[in-house]
């Protein structure tokens, strides 16, 4: 497979190529294991026993599934001649999760962000043809999540709800009903929105469209984003990973399509069902928003279009709800686990016990609303909805554990 990787990279730098057989080259990276944000040295030598040419080098780095992941070109032709037969060119690359180099065409591949054998491959060029030799090596990579990253989780008490909204509700949407019972069993959810100061301590980078400090809230996530957070939040802080992604394709940073199922009796943590979500932030309370039905009391919870100047804002500035849960209304806009369903409500039973949604959809649900919308799209029990790859300035979420 590596052999066959190898051969694409040519074919991505040639197009067509044909292989000569005189130099000698090896690729060295650098012994034992490299750690995320080390420096590694990755050396090649070359020997020739035919006539003085010059090379170019390339090279470039392939993933342990045998993805070739992205390649960089040192900028300097390099000369092999018979009467000096070998040339040493080290190339100091750092190790991120991030793209880190330049790739064309666009890789889909992730960032290297686990633990595993990669193997750095190097592509000798000959200037002004379209003939090469290549060479791998294998180094060890260990990724170690941030463990000292500060979640305060509240819990919140099984109970029972109204989940929906009523008939005569102002702003109510049809999908919002029919009203039905339901059971939620105790659980603990983030205090705030996921800040981009957490983010970027259990991701290591920050992608937000308007990145403005620790304590605000992340946003531009998606829905695969946020579940891989989960995973690495928990493995982070010692916990079982309650999702399996499996068939992951990247763009750039952000996973664009995963096939994911979720174990809802792992110790980790994981996005809330909607019923959760709901029921958390209503915190005993039939109204509209968690503070009254007025506008006048959206404006005490919520950061919204009428008050924010269509910007996130820092987290935990307005009025928390009798469960001590705060932006639950406003400020960024909730992912759910749920896929969603125009008819969900009306297909349940009811009461209805811990519900967790469909087994299949296009698109997952959102709630609570952003500093971009209006008053209506704030309500305790409007459902948005997007496709589980979509990032946008105003997409952020928060997580929960089962207990």
């Amino acid at each position: 497979m590596k052999r066959l990787m190898l051969i694409l990279l040519v074919l991505i730098f040639c197009g067509t190529t044909a292989a000569i057989a005189n130099p000698v080259i090896t690729i060295y990276a650098e012994a034992g294991t490299n750690e995320f944000g080390e420096t590694v040295e990755v050396s090649l030598s070359a020997e020739n026993d035919a006539a003085g040419m010059s090379v170019d080098l390339y090279v470039g780095v392939i993933l342990p599934d045998g993805e070739i992941w992205s390649t960089q070109y040192d900028g300097w032709s390099h000369s092999i001649e018979p009467w000096i037969p070998s040339i040493y060119v080290p190339a100091w690359f750092e190790m991120g999760r991030t793209q880190f180099w330049t790739f064309e065409p666009p890789c889909e591949a992730p960032p290297i962000d686990e633990t595993g054998n990669y193997c750095f491959a190097a592509l000798l060029m000959y200037p002004g043809t379209l003939e090469y030799v290549s060479a791998a090596s294998v180094s060890d990579y260990s990724y170690e999540p941030g463990s000292s990253t500060d979640v305060n989780m509240i819990s919140i008490p099984a109970g029972s709800f109204l989940m929906g909204s009523p008939d005569d509700e102002s702003g109510r949407h049809a999908n919002e009903g029919p009203q039905r019972t339901v059971y939620i069993s105790s659980f603990s959810m983030l205090e705030t929105e996921v800040t981009e100061r957490q983010w970027e301590e259990v991701m290591g980078w920050n992608d937000c469209s308007d990145s403005r400090g620790d304590n605000y809230p992340v946003e531009f996530v998606s829905w695969l984003d946020c579940a891989s957070f989960c995973n690495k939040l928990s493995q982070a802080l010692g916990l079982e990973k309650c999702y399996a992604l499996s068939n992951v394709s990247y763009n750039g940073v952000h996973i664009s399509t995963a096939d994911v199922s979720c174990d809802f009796e792992a110790s980790g943590f994981r996005l809330p069902t909607e019923a959760e979500w709901e029921y958390a932030c209503r915190a005993g309370t039939t109204t509209r928003f968690y503070t009254g039905d007025s506008r006048a009391d959206l404006d005490l919870a919520a950061w919204y279009t009428s008050n924010s100047d269509s910007l996130k804002q820092k987290v935990c500035q307005k009025q928390g709800n009798e469960f001590g849960l705060y932006d639950m209304h406003g400020n960024v806009w909730e992912w759910c686990w749920d896929w969603y369903y125009s008819n969900y409500y009306g297909t349940r039973p009811d009461p209805d016990d811990n519900p967790t949604g469909r087994t299949t959809g296009s698109d997952r649900i959102l709630r609570g609303g952003s500093c971009y919308d209006i008053v209506d799209f704030c309500r305790s029990a409007y459902r948005g909805s997007s496709g589980p790859y979509y990032c946008h300035r105003y997409l952020g979420f928060r997580v929960v554990r089962s207990n």
